[in-house]
């Protein structure tokens, strides 16, 4: 499901709106906790001079993780979070030596791939587990259905000779069937 446009039909988790004077040679941002797989869905109007600035975005180090480069007048991206973490979302104007820049943005962040990626290992965990419970019941009941019959038929201690089990005395020579007692229980004083 990670793939569908699901932010599209269900409510955003969280989201924010300002704007930026960039100065020449000023650099600005928000900063937005993401988790993995979070997206980010972000537009931004930019007016003053050529309405253009740079446009990128940093983890908690301060490396790069997306690079636009420069962005002019209105700007739309989404962007998936490839980690857990904070990301600051730079709107640079160090390009301008004497104009400044206004610059209007607003975001929204959506976790539910991310919370769709945690219920399906939920799902798969919990499959696995019922497959094995499933196993040891199939087990049981493929050992009760094909369990070996028992036998109708005795052999007498005496004779030799095979008789019904259902019969008392064996009919070839009269000889009692031979009781097997089970040991009693003794009681606790």
């Amino acid at each position: 499901m990670s793939f569908l446009p699901i932010h599209r039909i269900l409510p955003r988790w969280s989201n924010s709106a300002g704007s930026y004077d960039l100065g020449p040679g000023n650099a600005n941002g928000p900063t937005v906790d993401l988790l993995y797989g979070s997206l980010v869905e972000l537009d931004v109007s930019i007016s003053g001079a050529n309405k253009d600035v740079y446009f990128y975005i940093t983890d908690s180090n301060g490396r790069r993780v997306f690079d636009a480069g420069r962005i002019y007048d209105g700007y739309h991206l989404e962007w998936q979070a490839t980690a857990f973490g904070s990301f600051r979302l730079n709107f640079d104007n160090t390009m301008s030596w004497f104009s400044h820049k206004y610059v209007n943005w607003s975001y929204e962040v959506f976790h539910y791939k991310t919370l769709f990626c945690f219920l399906g290992i939920g799902l798969l965990i919990l499959g696995t587990l019922q497959i094995f419970r499933e196993e040891k019941v199939i087990h049981k009941i493929k050992k009760f259905i094909f369990k070996e019959p028992e036998t109708l038929v005795i052999e007498c201690q005496y004779c030799g000779n095979t008789y019904s089990k259902t019969l008392d005395k064996c009919p070839h020579c009269g000889a009692s069937q031979k009781k097997v007692r089970t040991p009693r229980k003794e009681k606790a004083s």
